[in-house]
């Protein structure tokens, strides 16, 4: 959730515009999802997809609306300037968190306590969306006047009280990094990114960052603050580089001034390196993806509102030897030459700055531009082809399987497929089987993966239900992900059917009337009822349905243990079916 203030972004904006058109208009137009708006503290909450990292910001915000509001157009122009910082890589990192980029920020305003508060959000959000939780890249921000250059970054023994120091929120507190990983509450959270050696960042003084942990009270950020040294280290040079060229063109949105770091050692290179990616768009893919007649010079006007610098070159111009703001950005150290363009017909070149880390196709500059273009503008229209329609079979069993339970007086949930590993496995007592999809970009840290089956998000609703009188009874029909190496996306979903009922006195025998009541109902013969063992379940009191030896489900009484980590004080009984299974054993 990104929280956004209404003066703080009319400032950088740089025109007046009522908080209304912001909350209700302009602020969902780029694509976000407004969750809150309070009116009276004049504060906007709201989510943006994590495809746009860049926007999780108020700065990227403001960016993004001069452009769509007229304001200004095409790239920002982020002066890199050079400094005299260097920072030196040990080899002895590179087989444990190799890479390291780092800049200095000057000139940074901290005007209240909330412009602190939204920038430790910022780098929050980054762990997450880029970082995958520190994993593949962890940020530090320092003060830079509380360092003394040259930085050295290498791998310590984690005991060596050499390298003790006071991390954040424990000043006068010395501890070795294993002292951090034991004590620490966030080295407790990311102990397990750690092994082999503890990676340090250090100057001339000492520890400034025990990266992906924690860093040196020495160098907090205060409001006082006004240079910033930002290092980002990780495993994933592109994660790495995203996250520091997003955090550092936010910055220079509101008139901070870039400096790069030289990296030498184990490798050369000199961060951040600002550089530019090379698109060409063909406007009639544009026409076509959008559905409106735009001329080229329409398209270059939209795309250079998107904030990137848009050059229209005609059909029969093949060369363009112009780059934008060279004193500004560069391309990669590679490249010898600007790239040809390979359309035969008009394209609009499009040079994207460093901060939108999400453009890998022509397409996402063709979604910016149906964005600049405003969809309020877009006229619905009715297909010219008829196409008749039946329901569907396998839509028409779930269907049937509702309404016998509803019969059954269950009451019908719907929960997210998305759920913790802690409530899918280790609740549930069992061990992660390595059969979940992970979400490459969680939006929140509470639902990482995909479910592998649905009586884990039965046991919560129930948890959360406890104020209401018993007996529940309730179900649910939804699908659940597995990876499967031989399906073409890597993974296959499958619809379940999950049943609970909560109360006391309610036990095997409850459960197993209603399995053998529900395969009545379905048409189901055939079926018989065997001991099944489940660690979710108490043993001895588990069974399986099966039908010529396949198995359609099981159920039985829920684990004390489970019950317990739930918080639930009455008995559980529950069971979950394969509908698949259900449907061809009922002959559908």
């Amino acid at each position: 959730m990104v929280t956004i203030h209404y003066d703080k972004l009319v400032k950088i904006l740089g025109r007046e515009v009522s908080f209304e058109e912001l909350a209700h208009n302009l602020i969902p137009m780029l694509g976000s999802d407004v969750e809150r708006v309070d009116e009276r503290e004049m504060v906007i909450e709201t989510e943006f997809f994590p495809n746009r990292p860049d926007l999780y910001s108020v700065e990227g915000v403001a960016r993004a609306l001069k452009g769509f509001l007229g304001i200004e157009k095409g790239i920002p122009e982020y002066h890199v300037r050079r400094s005299d910082v260097e920072a030196r890589v040990e080899e002895n990192v590179l087989d444990a968190r190799p890479c390291l980029a780092v800049a200095v920020v000057r000139g940074v305003e901290f005007e209240d306590e909330r412009d602190l508060e939204h920038l430790m959000e910022f780098q929050e959000h980054l762990h997450w969306v880029i970082g995958r939780d520190r994993k593949k890249a962890a940020i530090g921000i320092h003060d830079f006047e509380s360092i003394e250059p040259p930085l050295r970054y290498f791998l310590a023994d984690p005991n060596d009280r050499s390298w003790a120091f006071e991390p954040l929120d424990h000043p006068g507190e010395e501890m070795t990094p294993a002292d951090v990983l034991r004590r620490h509450e966030k080295g407790r959270q990311y102990a397990h990114l750690v092994s082999g050696g503890a990676p340090i960042l250090a100057d001339e003084e000492g520890v400034i960052s025990f990266p992906p942990v924690i860093n040196s009270e020495r160098t907090r950020v205060t409001q006082d603050t006004t240079d910033l040294l930002i290092d980002v280290t990780g495993t994933d040079w592109r994660s790495v580089l995203d996250a520091l060229h997003v955090i550092v063109c936010n910055l220079a949105e509101r008139g901070a001034e870039v400096f790069t770091v030289e990296i030498l050692g184990a490798y050369e290179r000199t961060t951040p390196t600002m550089e530019l990616d090379v698109w060409d768009v063909p406007v009639s893919e544009a026409r076509k993806l959008l559905g409106i007649d735009l001329s080229g010079e329409q398209l270059e006007e939209l795309l250079e509102r998107a904030r990137h610098e848009a050059i229209l070159v005609p059909e029969g111009e093949r060369e363009l030897r112009e780059y934008p703001l060279p004193d500004v950005y560069h391309i990669e150290a590679d490249w010898r030459e600007i790239p040809p363009i390979l359309y035969e017909e008009d394209v609009v070149r499009v040079f994207v700055g460093p901060w939108r880390t999400n453009v890998l196709h022509e397409w996402d500059l063709i979604e910016d531009a149906g964005i600049m273009y405003n969809y309020d503008r877009f006229e619905p229209t009715v297909p010219d082809f008829y196409t008749p329609s039946r329901a569907d079979r396998g839509r028409e069993f779930i269907n049937v399987v509702r309404d016998t339970l509803a019969r059954m007086k269950f009451v019908e949930v719907n929960s997210l497929t998305l759920i913790s590993p802690e409530e899918n496995y280790r609740k549930m007592r069992l061990e992660p089987d390595g059969r979940a999809v992970k979400l490459a970009n969680p939006i929140q840290r509470e639902y990482t993966i995909v479910r592998t089956w649905i009586l884990p998000s039965l046991m919560r609703f129930l948890a959360d239900n406890k104020h209401r009188p018993y007996p529940q009874r309730v179900f649910e029909l939804g699908e659940v992900i597995e990876q499967d190496e031989n399906a073409e996306t890597g993974a296959k979903d499958r619809w379940k059917l999950a049943l609970a009922i909560a109360g006391p006195g309610v036990g095997f025998s409850e459960i197993k009337s209603v399995a053998e009541a529900l395969l009545r109902e379905l048409g189901v013969t055939g079926w018989e009822i065997t001991e099944r063992k489940h660690r979710s379940f108490i043993n001895g009191r588990c069974a399986a349905v099966l039908v010529d030896g396949q198995e359609l489900g099981f159920f039985g009484e829920i684990h004390p243990e489970v019950l317990t980590e739930f918080d639930l004080e009455v008995p559980v009984v529950g069971g979950e079916f394969d509908v698949a299974a259900l449907r061809t054993a009922a002959g559908w």
